[in-house]
């Protein structure tokens, strides 16, 4: 006999932003899984749908590769409600006929696991899978000796260039945001993820309104050579979702990590994301000193 889901899940529309926004931004979430430009732009790579119930938001995952299984669920402000909500989670896993597992969960989320749900899962977390988290001041300000080198970077990129500017994204720039992106695409070595990536930023800056990114670019005598685009996860939490520069300005790298920090001011942490375990990425992000490290666990069953 077939179960029915006390769930319905979908994948996630544009129309679902502000309902999204709304449960992240009470829960005050930090992790860039729970940006919405990032759960809507990603939805085919990680085969995502979403439900939104009693102001939780369920997430459910069937990449066989990186994410599976079901998120934690988002917005349950204690561990009666986080209780309720595993119970659904539980009923659609049965209707599913699928065996229960988790990923993404934040060392608090996978401690509430561990209590409403003793001994049920084991544990294993991915280091590349960490979101790197800064404090807004320490990226904008570069303070002290641990910044020198940085602050190195930016004075040789205004004896290089000192006519630059930095403009904010807005829809009548998209057409140089897209410049940007194509030029560091061609350059790139087009892999499939990275091909993933560009037409992920060619949807993102089309719907940018929808998705309420902001972002900058960077000119030199008028050509963009440098972009970024972010949104808040929270109120205290933006997301640096891309940051690309043209390939004959790679310098421009530190220039535009320095400006998007300086114009998200309302942000007390700017999160960065993962570094998927890339040696150069991983060394890149840590000079940057970040103030935490988000970690994402993954919880299958005890065998």
């Amino acid at each position: 006999m077939a179960h029915h889901s006390p769930l319905l899940f979908a994948p996630p529309a544009l129309a679902d932003a502000s309902a999204v926004r709304d449960v992240t931004l009470h829960a005050r979430a930090m992790g860039s899984d729970l940006a919405f430009a990032n759960i809507y732009l990603l939805q085919h790579k990680y085969h995502t749908t979403i439900c939104i119930q009693d102001g939780i938001l369920y997430r459910h995952f069937s990449d066989n590769a990186r994410l599976r299984g079901y998120a934690f669920p988002c917005g349950a402000t204690d561990a009666a409600a986080a209780d309720h909500a595993l119970r659904l989670i539980e009923a659609d896993a049965q209707a599913r006929q699928q065996q229960l597992s988790f990923c993404l969960l934040t060392d608090a989320d996978a401690r509430l696991l561990q209590q409403l749900r003793p001994n049920r899962f084991v544990y294993t977390s991915d280091r590349g899978n960490a979101d790197y988290l800064y404090r807004q001041t320490d990226l904008s300000q570069l303070p002290g000796t641990p910044y020198h080198a940085k602050r190195n970077h930016l004075a040789r990129f205004n004896r290089l260039h000192p006519e630059w500017t930095f403009i904010p994204f807005s829809g009548e720039r998209e057409a140089d945001a897209r410049y940007v992106a194509d030029a560091w695409f061609d350059a790139s070595d087009r892999s499939p993820a990275l091909e993933h990536e560009h037409h992920a930023i060619c949807h993102a800056l089309r719907a940018a309104s929808d998705l309420q990114l902001t972002g900058g670019l960077i000119y030199v005598q008028e050509q963009p050579i440098a972009l970024a685009l972010s949104s808040f996860i929270s109120p205290e939490v933006a997301d640096i979702h891309y940051e690309k520069c043209h390939p004959d300005f790679r310098v421009a790298y530190a220039v535009i990590n320095h400006s998007m920090a300086g114009f998200l001011t309302s942000a007390a942490y700017i999160n960065r994301e993962e570094d998927m375990n890339v040696d150069g990425l991983r060394k890149a992000k840590l000079s940057y000193r970040p103030a935490l490290l988000l970690n994402k666990w993954d919880a299958v069953p005890c065998q």
